[in-house]
């Protein structure tokens, strides 16, 4: 049976033809260089001819389908039936059939078949690989087509007009002459307005005319058509105004037709070399002229001398010889007819099978012929027989058989890396990135530690640093005064701070207003970060924040002499880890810059940190004061340091002394192991053995090493121990635990009376803790720092402290305020945050009496020395030492600091709630010593403010309960 050959005709020589048409197609690489060939990377291309015989129709519209079915990247190609592209190009330039349409431009293309060519390469057809831009050539060819507009003017040139059109910009400029003769006409002066119209003239003379004549957006293409192409003689016109206006339809007949069609031919080329340019400016590579891996191929069928198709290709052998400019056009040409007689197309027409042999002599002989300029140098005529029939396709041999299948299978080669598309962009973005990964790891870490990043580095009043704790574990430490740096993730903590910075902005705008008025500042210095939730820690905190607040409500009124307060937020970390660095790197560069910062108050937990940023502040010679401080030899740290609470011996000696007074026959002292850094609890144990001791009262230790979970029931055996004392010295976070484990009971009147020391209010505090069902109806007393705060009771919520507790003004001040912010924070948390204690807060009482000492301090320099407001700022030295000199009289009583910087004559209360469970369940006096507001103030036996019952003493003492 026959076997015709598959996907187009088949003939002797098919296999050389079609691989010769392929390999022509493809473009060599940048430095390759072909055997025998002098060039390096592009080559010169043939205008392959072929002498179709009878039947022979058929090969171009296979080889266009062979290229239209190719899968991407394909080759660039065009097919183009010169019969038909006269009436292709006039449809295009034409809206309609009717002759009452008026046509879009007054001419056709000079060139038809170039004009079709143009607009089929520009189609979307082949990705990447499409040309887009045919600047020079459609500009030429839009020019020969247009007629010289009338001139609208003296001065008008209108083939300016014409240009603007084409490049979009049509707006007329106005006539500067006019513009700048009115200009002048509004001058005053005969001597004025005769030096502007001298300027003006000059200004003509150096370059007005000529800016008046520029065209925006046709730069490149007046310097290639003026000064890099020789066609149509460019020389013989002054500038590229004149140059165009030749081209239009009005000057063009006095131009030669030939040279006209050759520069079309020759822009034509230009944009296409411009397309396959590899290189820009000699010397940069153009990525995208290197992706052009394929020649432009062109096929043009059915070519004759009346159609246009020898002209065109003609025109094309002529322009490179003349320019001997190489470009990527791959023309392959199919006529059924011989060359024009008189177009000097004379040589020899091979046969397909003996092509790729005469290429090789073409190119051999090619350098000499273009330098002659001889009229069918580029030419190389190759004869296309007719098919065979399909019954004698097994004579061909097998290479022509099957060539349509392995030898027209045209896929371009794949670009270089570098010049693939985004390769080198996303190298170059990596490369940019790179270096910043750490730096966005940076910021996300920033980020998700709630630490500010970005918005510190360009505001004032923010120094924060995002440092490790543990892994897993990072924490942002520093100091703020406004809301660019809010410190931790609890809602009523960070609804403090953001009221405590809208303080800052008003005290700010205040001094603005009034510079004069007294402007200080402090610096409240706590671990307000930590690794998960720690809602003891978070409230605490945001009570004595709230004190603060409550003070700079007093301070920043409208006044003339009264000090305006600025509050900065210092956060040292969970347990004040990173204290000693924040001094050091943040809080001793800011106290030297800023002289109206006058101290640190609030200093968390006595540890070996809290420690070292005591000493560290008072070489720095700034006062510090610790608002809820208690261990022992913190006042050795530094002569700047005060203390508004009485140390461990005093509680020590609180606990003895309310021993001695309930009878109790023995004290177990429960705590966690000694020596693993926390000083509080270790001098803690040591002072209250020591009084314990010394008093003769019976003391015994129980410890744990893990967690109070380990310890045993207090109830473990039967016998009645009400009449000891369990003394709980740790920390809040365990003394749940704690109380769940040793209160395992079933008769809980057997059970000691629980103390827990002044650290536990913060479990006092705080609902979530205390709504344990295992601590239904257990009493817990505690050591109370603020207690004469904490007994003005319900009354202070409602703006007015219980009348058996004294206080006068002060605690007044102090409930007025509480009253207002606690209806606040009632209305702005969510009810889970909202405060659940029926009295004041006495962490708060602490902090507003801290940021009292520095009004006062400020307050009373002023009034000692006489000196008028604005005068000056006193020394940080000096407010220490007025600290020592004066008493003031705070919510929590009278402070003074004459004969020690340690509040030791401060009160301090054991205070009793009788269900910890039950939130109603208030606070009660059961022992208390130390000052009241004032000396001589009635008291009971168990030195609680008079006013209360007191029963027995072999029964609890309950005082004053509201």
């Amino acid at each position: 049976m026959a076997t015709e050959p598959s996907g187009g005709p088949g003939f002797a020589g098919a296999h050389t033809l079609l691989a010769l048409i392929k390999g022509l197609t493809e473009r060599p690489r940048f430095l390759a260089r072909p055997p025998a060939h002098e060039l390096r990377g592009d080559q010169p291309l043939p205008l392959l001819c072929l002498q179709r015989e009878s039947g022979a129709n058929g090969f171009l519209a296979a080889l266009a389908q062979r290229l239209d079915e190719a899968l991407p990247p394909k080759v660039p190609y065009a097919f183009v039936n010169a019969d038909t592209a006269q009436e292709q190009s006039r449809e295009r330039w034409t809206t309609g059939d009717s002759p009452d349409v008026q046509p879009l431009r007054e001419a056709m293309p000079l060139l038809p078949l170039l004009d079709v060519l143009s607009f089929s390469l520009a189609a979307d057809r082949f990705g990447t690989g499409r040309l887009t831009r045919f600047n020079y050539y459609r500009l030429a060819d839009w020019l020969t087509g247009q007629p010289l507009p009338p001139p609208q003017g003296r001065n008008d040139q209108p083939v300016v007009r014409l240009l603007r059109q084409w490049s979009g910009r049509q707006g007329q400029p106005p006539d500067t002459a006019e513009v700048s003769s009115g200009a002048i006409d509004l001058a005053s002066g005969g001597l004025t307005r005769f030096g502007l119209r001298l300027a003006l003239w000059a200004g003509r003379r150096v370059g007005f005319r000529w800016l008046e004549k520029r065209v925006p957006g046709l730069r490149q293409e007046s310097r290639w058509f003026t000064r890099r192409q020789n066609y149509m003689i460019p020389r013989h016109s002054v500038s590229f105004l004149g140059f165009a206006e030749r081209l239009t339809l009005s000057r063009r007949d006095s131009e030669n037709l030939d040279q006209i069609k050759k520069l079309h031919v020759h822009a034509f080329l230009e944009d296409l070399r411009i397309a396959y340019r590899r290189r820009r400016w000699m010397i940069l590579p153009k990525r995208k002229g290197w992706r052009r891996t394929a020649y432009l191929t062109v096929l043009l069928d059915n070519v004759t001398e009346d159609n246009g198709g020898w002209e065109l290709l003609q025109l094309i052998n002529e322009v490179r010889n003349e320019t001997g400019e190489l470009d990527p056009l791959f023309v392959v040409a199919a006529s059924d007819e011989a060359p024009p007689a008189g177009a000097g197309i004379n040589c020899e027409i091979v046969d397909p099978a003996e092509a790729d042999l005469a290429l090789s002599e073409w190119r051999r002989t090619l350098p000499g012929r273009r330098q002659q300029l001889v009229k069918d140098a580029r030419f190389f005529r190759v004869r296309l027989p007719r098919p065979v029939d399909p019954c004698d396709a097994p004579s061909l041999p097998r290479a022509d058989r099957t060539a349509w299948e392995t030898d027209a299978v045209f896929r371009p080669r794949p670009a270089p890396l570098l010049a693939r598309r985004g390769l080198v962009e996303t190298a170059l973005v990596l490369s940019l990135m790179v270096p910043l990964v750490p730096a966005f790891q940076n910021v996300r870490d920033y980020w998700g530690a709630n630490c500010s990043y970005f918005r510190p580095r360009i505001t004032d009043g923010v120094s924060v640093k995002l440092v490790r704790f543990d892994p897993g574990d990072l924490q942002c430490i520093g100091y703020s005064d406004n809301d660019s740096q809010v410190f931790g993730a609890d809602e009523r903590l960070r609804n403090a701070q953001e009221a405590i910075f809208e303080q800052n902005r008003l005290a700010a705008q205040l001094h603005e207003e009034d510079p004069a008025r007294p402007y200080i500042g402090i610096v409240y210095f706590v671990g307000l970060t930590h690794r998960g939730a720690a809602p003891d820690t978070d409230d605490a905190f945001a009570e004595e924040l709230e004190g603060l607040l409550l003070r700079q409500r007093q301070q920043n009124v409208k006044s003339k002499s009264e000090p305006v307060l600025r509050v900065i937020i210092a956060n040292g970390g969970v347990g004040m880890k990173k204290a000693p660095q924040v001094v050091r790197e943040m809080l001793r560069p800011l106290f030297q810059a800023d002289h109206t910062v006058l101290g640190v108050l609030g200093l968390d937990r006595t540890v070996v940190e809290t420690e070292e940023a005591i000493t560290q502040l008072g070489l720095a010679g700034i006062p510090a004061i610790g608002s809820t401080l208690t261990g022992t030899g913190l006042a050795d740290r530094s002569p700047l340091y005060f203390q508004l609470v009485p140390g461990n011996p005093r509680q020590a000696e609180l606990l003895t002394r309310y021993a001695q007074h309930v009878n109790a026959t023995k004290v177990t002292i429960y705590h966690p192991q000694l020596k693993q850094g926390d000083t509080y609890v270790d001098t803690l144990v040591e002072a209250v053995h020591a009084k314990l001791d010394a008093a003769g009262v019976s003391v015994v230790d129980e410890h744990w090493k893990y967690s109070p979970r380990d310890l045993d029931s207090l109830c473990s055996t039967a016998a009645d121990r009400s009449d000891e004392i369990i003394y709980y010295a740790g920390r809040e976070d365990y003394f749940g635990d704690f109380l769940s484990g040793v209160t395992r009971c079933y008769n809980r009147t057997y059970l000691p009376r629980i103390v827990a020391d002044d650290s536990i209010y913060r479990f006092i505090a705080q609902e979530k803790n205390r709504k344990n069902t295992k601590l239904a109806g257990l009493p817990v007393s505690y050591v109370g720092m603020g207690s004469l705060v904490t007994l003005a009771g319900r009354p202070c919520l409602d703006g007015k402290p219980a009348p058996l507790v004294g206080g006068g003004t002060p605690l007044d001040a102090f409930c007025a305020g509480y009253s207002e912010l606690h209806k606040e924070l009632d209305k702005r948390l969510s009810e889970d945050e909202d405060p659940a204690l029926l009295w004041p807060a006495e962490l708060s009482g602490l902090a507003y009496d801290g940021a009292g000492l520095f009004v006062e301090a400020m307050d009373q320099i002023q009034r000692r020395l006489k000196l008028p407001p604005g005068s000056g700022q006193p020394h940080r030295a000096a407010v220490a030492q007025q600290f020592r000199e004066m008493t003031f009289k705070g919510a929590t009583g009278a402070i003074t600091f004459a004969d020690s910087r340690v509040g030791e004559d401060r009160n301090l209360a054991i205070l009793e709630v009788d269900n910890i469970y039950d939130l109603k369940s208030q606070p009660r006096c059961v022992y208390l010593i130390g000052d009241l507001f004032e000396k001589g103030q009635p008291r009971n036996a168990n030195g609680c403010p008079s006013g209360g019952r007191e029963k027995g003493a072999a029964d609890k003492q309950t005082g004053w309960h509201p």
